[in-house]
């Protein structure tokens, strides 16, 4: 009996020791997961147990308190759980937002479609109206040049004029031409084409005045001339200016072969009325390509690059290659910058032939004629009948050239009647007696009257000339060159204006639109110095000395840019 009351005392006592150590622990905060449990012990065994039992006594409630790290991971998943929710919540209202904004973009679009379907006939019409049938471009020519040696000639390049001999080492800078182009095709039967020019203008009117020496005056007529130097003149207009005229103004008919003949053959062929470019100059330009720095030879000599008229020109093509191309045209006597005066008019025409055919106008082989019969621009019927000086103008060209990727050459030979003037000659410098300008001192007293009686109304004139350009492989340098052997008379078995001309250098492109060129020219008198004789022509009665011109040769950098 007494061991029983001893083991329920032992009983009591470790469940009250085990109470205190579950009061002693520390309660964490209740939570939905952390519950409180009711703990009972059996008096008999000692057990404890966490359900009511029979003859059990209740201990009291136990708190379970896991890990410090258990409980981080529970906050942590359970924070984890609110921020996804979160994230999935917001990400729901993006996805319902840009679902929405895709929406309102395809009604837009929708709405914009209708719009454009709406005025894209206007806008077509439009287009088709300005942007397809307008086009603008521009040309410049610019150079520096420098002269080691000066005398009478031809100009080098159009309005670029020097003083004559005495001058060495002359040089300016210039802006010799610009070009503003613009071009309209209404409609494929016509197109329009109108090209201003501005030019560089040299000098104007007569500074000749009377001079008194020993008692003797001299008296000198109003002239087109200006002085330039002690002994030289030059004729132009406005002095220093750049002038205006018009280059090009035509109207072009383009599908008479290809809808009224109905010629397959002739399909690009067209016919040209106005101001237009002169059957050979401007062909020759793009055959050889380098006007920019050197005129081509009859443009050098006389003939205009531009005409007024009417002319039918195109390619006769076969299978799409070429094996003909032609312009032949009626014009008038005078050029494009001067007044017509003659009762005539003058015809010329170019006729190419591609034996082998030729994919483009100037590809491969070529064999050109060119032939051109008029008179002077003043030349009316009375004149003709009483003054034998209206004699008739004449220049033909015979062309041998090939045209390869890399590489072309051109060999040429003129004929002409009447068709290089001492105005031609004198272009570039004369004596200051060509001009109105008073005698000319020194040695070229008389000169201007020989060349007056070389010059005459029957003279013949011939010539050759050789051309070419080699692209130099893997730059953008070309080299080019130009020489041209003249006769102004051939009737004159010793002329000593007979000359030869070249122009020789190289070429940097630079890009489509910008190129630049070195070269060196020079026009040189090839008689050695000699007295003309009198009775050399029939209206020549006096001896002229030291005859022979003296020679000019300059250095040129030149610019072309063109858009």
């Amino acid at each position: 009996m007494r061991r029983t009351i001893r083991m329920v005392a032992l009983s009591m006592l470790g469940a009250a020791l085990m109470l205190s150590a579950v009061a002693m622990t520390p309660r964490l905060a209740r939570s939905t997961e952390v519950q409180a449990i009711t703990l009972y012990t059996d008096p008999g065994s000692g057990q404890v147990y966490t359900k009511r039992c029979k003859h059990c006594v209740r201990m009291g409630e136990y708190i379970p308190a896991g890990s410090t790290e258990e409980i981080e991971q529970k906050v942590e998943r359970r924070v984890s759980q609110q921020t996804q929710q979160q994230m999935d919540q917001e990400r729901a209202a993006m996805q319902a937002e840009e679902a929405q904004r895709q929406a309102q973009q395809q009604q837009w679009n929708a709405e914009m479609a209708k719009q454009v379907s709406t005025i894209q006939p206007f806008a077509q019409e439009f287009g088709d109206r300005w942007y397809k049938k307008i086009s603008i471009g521009t040309l410049v020519y610019a150079d520096y040049r420098y002269y080691t040696h000066t005398g009478f000639g031809p100009q080098f390049l159009t309005q670029q004029v020097w003083p004559g001999p005495g001058n060495n080492s002359f040089n300016s800078f210039d802006i010799t031409r610009t070009y503003l182009d613009f071009k309209f095709t209404p409609v494929d039967d016509v197109s329009l084409r109108v090209t201003p020019n501005m030019y560089l203008i040299e000098n104007t009117g007569s500074k000749c005045t009377a001079k008194s020496s020993g008692g003797i005056t001299t008296t000198c007529s109003a002239s087109s001339g200006d002085p330039d130097g002690l002994n030289t003149g030059i004729g132009t207009t406005t002095d220093g200016n750049l002038g205006f005229r018009l280059k090009y103004a035509y109207v072009d008919y383009n599908t008479f072969f290809q809808k009224v003949l109905k010629v397959a053959a002739m399909h690009d062929d067209k016919f040209t009325f106005g101001q237009q470019q002169n059957p050979l100059v401007d062909w020759e330009e793009n055959l050889w390509g380098f006007r920019y720095t050197a005129l081509t030879p009859w443009n050098y000599l006389s003939l205009s690059s531009t005409q007024v008229g009417f002319a039918m020109k195109g390619p006769i093509k076969f299978n799409e290659k070429q094996y003909v191309d032609y312009d032949v045209g009626v014009y008038d006597d005078a050029s494009f910058h001067a007044n017509e005066g003659s009762a005539y008019k003058q015809v010329m025409g170019r006729v190419t032939v591609n034996p082998f055919g030729a994919n483009s106008r100037y590809d491969g082989l070529g064999l050109t004629g060119f032939y051109d019969y008029g008179y002077s621009q003043k030349c009316t019927p009375d004149e003709n009948k009483s003054n034998a000086t209206c004699g008739h103008i004449a220049r033909a060209a015979a062309l041998a050239h090939y045209t390869a990727e890399h590489w072309g050459i051109i060999g040429e030979w003129d004929y002409g009647h009447n068709a290089f003037s001492s105005g031609n000659l004198y272009s570039g410098s004369g004596p200051s007696d060509a001009f109105g300008l008073g005698p000319s001192p020194g040695g070229f007293a008389g000169w201007n009257h020989m060349v007056g009686d070389i010059l005459n109304s029957q003279a013949v004139q011939e010539g050759a000339d050789l051309m070419g350009h080699y692209d130099i492989p893997h730059t953008p340098f070309t080299a080019f060159g130009l020489l041209q052997w003249f006769q102004p008379n051939t009737r004159i078995q010793k002329d000593p204006l007979d000359f030869t001309r070249y122009d020789l250098g190289v070429q940097w492109l630079i890009n489509k639109y910008l190129r630049v060129a070195f070269d060196s020219q020079a026009i040189q008198y090839y008689h050695s110095q000699f007295t003309f004789p009198a009775g050399s022509t029939s209206a020549h009665s006096k001896a002229v000395p030291f005859a022979v011109a003296r020679d000019t040769h300059g250095f040129f950098l030149h610019l072309e840019f063109t858009y």
